[in-house]
């Protein structure tokens, strides 16, 4: 129902834009101390928890290159870099960093080819007591109503043991499912680090949905409340995350939807998440990604009918528009596959205006997507798969994450423009369409 708005543009950081030899040539020299410089909302123990490098051991360029790149990865920065001052006894390591806005009030959008498009105030904090922590706030108008608070605590204690908690409420036309649609969500998720890679959750959604028409719910009513519990195990070596050149990405969800838990429904829900980054050369990236969806039960029986998946559109198959594959590629089940050709048309960089600092980058893509939803094993066919080609920029903003513009072709659905917010593979994984 949702996705998690954050601006998650990675700058080239100095230090790793220096010739090697600039950190190599201080390989072995003892760490004598870390400075820290610009931080004025972070506390200090956020930033030197990242920092795998200590005092009193010999310096590792390798590992400092990673802890520059975990200290980005907060997303709480608009520029950082550092430098190396040799003494006669070791080095000592200087940090230089310049926040973003700690809270900014904004105008937010939302934008998928179901619904259309949707604008409304918003406040987000992405640094919450100065301790990483996600708070933001939305009211969006237009195509659909939405109501959302999003809390994301990333780092609380032990090994990354983090909190996710997701309300919202949204109003639309559900035309695919045909029925005025109002739908509440209160899901949150616990999760921690497995070593250094691996990814652990647990979860409890308690999810309402109202129709206006009869058939459309499970219950007589026109209001069914499902109660989820859930487990994902990950794995993700990304060497970045908002702009990712190299590694995995990878997640297995499995959830039970009532019985033995109360309310409606009474099936299982299992989605096979992978993805891979490939460096290219002129730090151009290839990404393979696939999403299998699984769901147990019958489909207006004991699974609801809003919950199965309609395929087309910017978020699933490009080159089709939503209403008209999705009126007739649509099941309890899903694969999709995708193959993204991604080129940097202007390098990630900050702009500072009105003392407010924020960067910006701009990357080019060519892509194919390809997929199948089924609800019955004989529709599981070759003939039954549709596949759209295409090419597409990627405006990456503060506060919005990433927006899309593709344009996409198939030969059923002919030339089709695309526009929407966030990353494809994470909008399909929310069911946007």
């Amino acid at each position: 129902m949702r996705i998690k708005l954050y601006c998650t543009a990675i700058l080239l950081l100095p230090v790793l834009l220096a010739a090697a030899s600039s950190l190599e040539t201080f390989a072995g020299r003892k760490v004598l101390r870390i400075d820290i410089e610009g931080h004025r909302t972070t506390r200090e123990h956020t930033i030197r928890r990242e920092l795998h490098t200590t005092t009193g051991q010999a310096f590792d360029p390798e590992r400092w290159r990673a802890d520059l790149q975990r200290l980005d990865n907060l997303d709480i920065f608009s520029s950082l870099n550092s430098n190396v001052q040799a003494t006669e006894n070791g080095i000592i390591l200087v940090l230089r960093m310049r926040e973003m806005p700690p809270a900014v009030p904004y105008v937010s959008y939302n934008v998928t080819d179901e619904d259309g498009w949707s604008f409304g105030p918003a406040l987000k904090a992405v640094n919450l007591l100065g301790r990483d922590i996600l708070v933001a706030g939305y009211a969006l108008f237009g195509g659909k109503t939405t109501f959302l608070l999003d809390l994301n605590y990333p780092w609380i204690a032990g090994n990354h043991l983090s909190l996710d908690l997701d309300i919202g409420r949204i109003e639309r036309e559900n035309t695919l499912d045909g029925f005025r649609e109002t739908s509440f969500e209160f899901s949150p998720w616990v999760g921690a680090y497995l070593g250094e890679r691996g990814r652990a959750a647990v979860g409890f959604s308690y999810f309402r949905v109202d129709s206006d028409r009869p058939g459309h719910t499970l219950q007589t009513n026109g209001r069914d409340q499902l109660f989820q519990a859930g487990l994902r195990l990950g794995y993700d070596s990304r060497d970045a995350w908002g702009d990712p050149h190299r590694g995995w990405l990878n997640e297995i969800e499995i959830q039970k939807t009532g019985g033995p838990l109360p309310g409606d429904g009474d099936y299982w829900t299992t989605h096979l998440d992978l993805r891979r980054f490939q460096p290219l050369p002129s730090e151009q990236t290839l990404v393979l990604a696939g999403l299998l969806s699984l769901q147990s039960g019958e489909v207006g029986h004991n699974l609801p009918e809003y919950m199965d998946f309609h395929l087309g559109g910017a978020n699933t198959i490009r080159g089709y528009q939503i209403d008209e594959l999705g009126s007739t590629l649509f099941g309890k089940n899903q694969l999709i596959g995708t193959l993204e050709y991604r080129f940097p048309l202007l390098a990630n960089r900050e702009y500072i205006l009105m003392g407010l600092a924020a960067d910006i980058g701009l990357s080019g893509a060519f892509f194919a997507d390809t997929g199948l939803a089924w609800s019955h094993r004989r529709d599981f066919a070759g003939d039954r798969l549709q596949t759209g080609v295409g090419l597409g920029l990627r405006l990456l903003l503060p506060a919005v994450d990433m927006t899309r513009l593709d344009i996409g072709y198939s030969p059923s659905g002919g030339w089709q423009i695309h526009f929407a917010s966030f990353a494809k593979m994470r909008a399909q994984r929310a069911r946007l369409r």
